[in-house]
């Protein structure tokens, strides 16, 4: 029995550390199709909507039937996935208060003032997970929203990461215990252990803590941006096919340019974290052999 745990340890143990490769085409790949339908339906098509009806019908019918196509879109998103989307019911309540209001009043300004209260409020969301502190008595720690976004943008399970499955394991008394019963090893949903690899991630690897800090200031400052730049554009009293073109110029380039450092933050992080891997897996696998 002795000799067969030490020949399956001889057999398992070097392929705890395999050589851990990071891609960038590979990483953001998958997320191609939905930021050119994201860009297609929330950016483009609103304004195609738009200048297509503005000169048949009122300015504010026309801003209420654009703005639809953003919002079928978040319905969609929600179905598909089946899940609670908190941003998307803010956008529909957001949407249907100002389209409310804004037929009661005809004032079309009121709907073109929903979107800088949606990014004003998301500005702030960001912003107040970026302060330490924990929820009531259940003791959780509010994370950097980078840190939920991380887990869906840039998946990643444990033997990509090139962990253990002992780090999973409750109570570990030592590493050759995970080889008893057969080596059997706790099968987890692709879901849960791309959780728990990402709380392994946050719990010991400072760098990747603080990249979630920055990307999340990323975001909070330039959603605040967007909000300010709109709702000048409505206080300096231009026209509402002049709002309309900025405001959609304006999201565009402040969405591009926190893409592109959310981009260059995963990227310079996601390296770091897999040396730190590296280093974690001498310093710590080794003395549990010994």
């Amino acid at each position: 029995m002795t000799s067969t745990r030490s020949s399956i340890e001889e057999q398992q143990v070097p392929n705890t550390s395999p050589s851990i490769e990071f891609s960038i085409w590979n990483t953001f790949k998958h997320h191609i199709p939905r930021f050119l339908i994201t860009i297609l339906v929330d950016l483009i098509l609103p304004l195609v909507i738009y200048f297509s009806l503005q000169k048949r019908i009122k300015a504010i019918y026309a801003l209420l039937i654009a703005g639809v196509a953003p919002l079928i879109m978040v319905i969609i998103k929600a179905i598909l996935s089946r899940t609670f989307d908190a941003l998307g019911f803010l956008v529909f309540i957001a949407f249907l208060i100002s389209a409310i209001a804004a037929v009661v009043t005809h004032n079309p300004i009121i709907i073109l003032l929903e979107k800088s209260v949606i990014t004003g409020i998301l500005s702030i969301i960001f912003g107040l997970t970026l302060m330490p502190r924990r929820c009531c008595q259940y003791c959780f720690h509010i994370r950097p929203l980078a840190y939920y976004f991380y887990q869906d943008l840039v998946p990643i399970k444990r033997n990509e990461a090139g962990l253990p499955d002992s780090i999973f394991q409750e109570d570990p008394e030592s590493f050759h215990e995970q080889y008893d019963d057969e080596i059997s090893v706790i099968k987890l949903s692709d879901k849960k252990e791309i959780a728990q690899v990402y709380e392994w991630f946050y719990t010991h690897c400072s760098s990747f803590r603080s990249t979630c800090y920055v990307i999340t200031s990323i975001w909070s400052v330039g959603f605040l941006f967007e909000f300010l730049g709109r709702l000048t554009l409505i206080l300096a009293n231009l026209s509402i096919n002049n709002i309309v073109i900025y405001g959609q110029a304006i999201l565009t380039l402040v969405t591009i340019v926190m893409i592109l450092l959310t981009i260059m933050c995963i990227v310079k992080d996601r390296k770091q974290s897999l040396k730190f891997i590296e280093i974690w897996k001498k310093d710590h696998l080794n003395n549990e052999q010994q």
